[in-house]
């Protein structure tokens, strides 16, 4: 690694850290410590303005975070250490995120990878009219601070009624820095592990920072001891009919107490859900895997002309939350499973989270006769185009299909194609030529398709099996038992 990539995973200790938690949770396509702007830079050899510690777009999503690692003195007067902390850490931090933000939205091709300007970012930001901005503040220190003062985790509480410099007053409450501008998430240390480890996808994320973004705005949000404790009470509202969210009356006022996330760790659905998802990290190290092939340009082939094209099937994949890709993976892993050596196998996934798109996994092994390897990757290439074509035929309320074509695990060769196609663009020629493939090679077709459908929990509960059997057998012996009853009532009657 050159001292300039070095450099660009973070300056201190704790950026190193927000980088590397970054990375894990949004995964690296998407994810840029310490970018630049060429805001006041005079000259070539000058070098940019910082635009914030990490910068996360994703779609319509933009995170920004900025990384405050202040330290919080202690004086022997609580008030005061307090006030100069949070004027620090927070209040006169705040404002960095702001002009990130105004930046951003301003002037879009400003922003660049290195100190120098010389490497443009290579995503393009949302535009005005869809961009969905999150402000992120990590303020470091205070949570030992208040353990020594309370019992407790020691994450700061939140309470939305405190606005601005009343935060000064208040010790170890944070509120609403600047609502004019937008909220802004102060989180402390133990809050940003908690989150960017309970909710380590981009979907998971941006869904509970815009939920709880609209529950304060709606003022429903009395206090939380904790950032994790909201977090806690966040999980605990799904059911098997809903997602979690802040599902609240508009009479309600929220108020959430210590330990509501610790209750939520020691059920054993979630213990059971933690289980489950060790699976799902195989799509993650997927879309890492060609996401490095994207940022460093280094596919076999591909037609797109950049990064974000690039990258448009990974991003799919990318756009599921931790129990979709649990799905997808177990299903992968139960198709290559069940084949034989030197068998061909092809599996259709419906996406879990997204209605709209769905996706094609190839096994193909490499055979005799083709001539060579690249004779086979062009072959498996078209079939996969092939797949994904009648896929839409048989899926046709589905827009976007992602393909995936791979040799079997252990093979010798050892690669992967991906296709991605967006139908809304099809004309009556594409869906002519997908009839005309369908039909000549009998893929996809309704008679050749077995469809399964089962709903899956982020948290299931253990069915007791042998306690239901019991039940059903207890039931059916006393209808058995009224049914004899009525029986040898009946023959009474008869006799009489």
């Amino acid at each position: 690694m050159s001292a300039e990539q070095e450099e660009a995973q973070g300056v201190t200790a704790s950026e190193r850290y927000l980088a590397w938690l970054g990375k894990n949770t949004f995964l690296s396509p998407w994810c840029y410590p310490n970018l630049y702007t060429d805001e006041g830079k005079k000259a070539d050899s000058g070098d940019g303005k910082e635009l914030c510690d990490l910068l996360v777009v994703f779609k319509e999503h933009v995170i920004i975070f900025s990384d405050k690692d202040i330290a919080f003195k202690d004086t022997g007067n609580l008030e005061v250490d307090w006030g100069r902390w949070v004027r620090r850490a927070v209040l006169k931090s705040a404002p960095q995120v702001f002009g990130a933000e105004k930046f951003i939205c301003e002037h879009p091709d400003r922003i660049f990878l290195d100190r120098k300007c010389t490497q443009p970012f290579p995503i393009a930001l949302p535009s005005d009219d869809q961009i969905r901005i999150h402000r992120i503040l990590v303020s470091r220190n205070a949570v030992e601070r208040f353990r020594k003062h309370a019992s407790g985790s020691g994450s700061l509480m939140l309470n939305p009624a405190i606005v601005g410099k009343e935060m000064e007053r208040t010790p170890f409450q944070v509120g609403s820095v600047n609502p004019e501008k937008g909220f802004v998430h102060v989180l402390d240390d133990l809050a940003l592990d908690t989150l960017m480890r309970e909710l380590d996808t981009v979907y998971d994320f941006t869904s509970y920072l815009s939920d709880k973004e609209t529950l304060v705005s709606s003022g429903r949000l009395g206090i939380s001891a904790g950032e994790e404790d909201l977090l806690g009470f966040y999980l605990s509202q799904s059911n098997k009919d809903r997602d979690p969210g802040f599902y609240v009356n508009d009479e309600d006022l929220i108020v959430v107490n210590e330990g509501v996330y610790d209750e939520i760790k020691d059920l054993p659905q979630y213990k059971k859900g933690k289980e489950l998802d060790a699976s799902s990290y195989f799509i993650d190290g997927f879309i890492e895997y060609f996401g490095k092939h994207a940022k460093n340009n280094t596919w076999h082939f591909s037609n797109a002309e950049d990064f974000d094209s690039v990258t448009l099937g990974i991003r799919e994949f990318a756009s599921e939350s931790r129990v979709g890709r649990r799905i997808l993976a177990d299903s992968i892993h139960e198709k290559i499973r069940s084949l034989n050596p030197n068998e061909r196998g092809v599996r259709l996934l419906l996406s879990p989270t997204n209605p709209e798109t769905m996706y094609v996994w190839l096994v193909l092994p490499v055979s005799g006769h083709f001539e060579s390897y690249q004779e086979y990757r062009e072959f498996r290439a078209g079939l996969l185009i092939a797949y994904c074509q009648s896929a839409k035929l048989l899926k046709p309320e589905r827009r976007v299909v992602a393909g995936v074509a791979t040799d079997p695990p252990g093979s010798n060769g050892g690669s992967e194609d991906m296709i991605y196609i967006d139908t809304d663009t099809w004309s009556e020629g594409d869906y002519a030529e997908a009839r005309d493939v369908r039909e000549k090679l009998g893929l996809f077709k309704e008679s050749n398709v077995i469809e399964k459908s089962e709903r899956h929990y982020q948290y299931p509960v253990k069915r007791k099996i042998t306690d239901d059997g019991a039940k059903r057998q207890k039931e059916k012996e006393r209808k058995k038992k009224r049914n004899s009853q009525k029986g040898a009532r009946r023959k009474n009657r008869r006799r009489k």
